[in-house]
C-alpha cells in the first residue's frame, strides 16, 4: 500500500511538471536571495521564463513574500514572489528583472 501511494504521488507530480506553461532548464547557479533586508546564499536549481527553484535555507520565508534573486556570475537580478516552500527549497515566480 505504501509503495502504491508513492507511485500515485510520483505519477501525479509528473503530470503537473509536464503541464507547466514554460519548460524548465536545470542549472546550478550560485546566487543571493534577498528578502526584507536579510540576505542568504542560494543556488538556482532550475529556471524557466516564469520562475525558478532555489536551494536555500527556508527559515523565515513564506509564500507570497517578495524577494530579489541575484546571480552575479550571470549578471542577473530577478524580482520575484515566493510560491511554495519545502525543506531546503523554494519556488518563485518572476515579476520582472533588470
Amino acid at each position: 500500500m505504501h509503495f502504491r501511494r508513492n507511485h500515485l504521488y510520483s505519477s501525479k507530480q509528473k503530470l503537473l511538471e509536464e503541464a507547466r506553461i514554460f519548460p524548465r532548464k536545470r542549472c546550478k547557479w550560485p546566487g543571493l536571495l534577498k528578502q526584507e533586508g536579510a540576505h542568504r546564499p542560494c543556488v538556482v536549481e532550475d529556471i524557466s521564463v516564469g520562475g525558478c527553484r532555489l536551494a536555500t535555507n527556508t527559515k523565515g520565508l513564506e509564500p507570497g513574500q517578495r524577494v530579489t534573486i541575484e546571480v552575479e556570475s550571470r549578471r542577473l537580478r530577478f524580482y520575484a514572489e515566493i510560491r511554495w516552500i519545502r525543506s531546503g527549497e523554494t519556488g518563485v515566480e518572476f515579476l520582472y528583472m533588470d
